[in-house]
């Protein structure tokens, strides 16, 4: 999976967590399953595709997760800061 369309799914699934979860402590931790499930499924396409894994392919466990976990926590912050400022009208 590309880079790009991670973050986006991973924005999209933070701002549905911001907006439907009331509790920001339970927000939080739901957004842990996003760099579960890319570890997951980097797990799944090392496993599917062997022929493809070189030297460093390790690296993709520790780098894999990173830019959808952004995307999740700023999706989850505009998602949270929306649901403040419909509730405050």
């Amino acid at each position: 999976m590309e880079v790009e369309i991670a973050f986006i799914l991973s924005l999209t699934f933070g701002f549905v967590i911001g907006i439907v979860i009331t509790n920001r402590k339970l927000g939080c931790a739901t957004l842990l399953l996003v760099p579960i499930a890319v570890i997951a499924h980097i797990g799944v396409w090392q496993h599917q595709n062997p022929q493809l894994i070189s030297s460093t392919s390790g690296l993709d466990f520790f780098f894999g997760p990173i830019w959808p976990s952004v995307g999740a926590v700023c999706g989850f912050a505009v998602g949270l800061i929306l649901k403040i400022l419909d509730e405050e009208n």
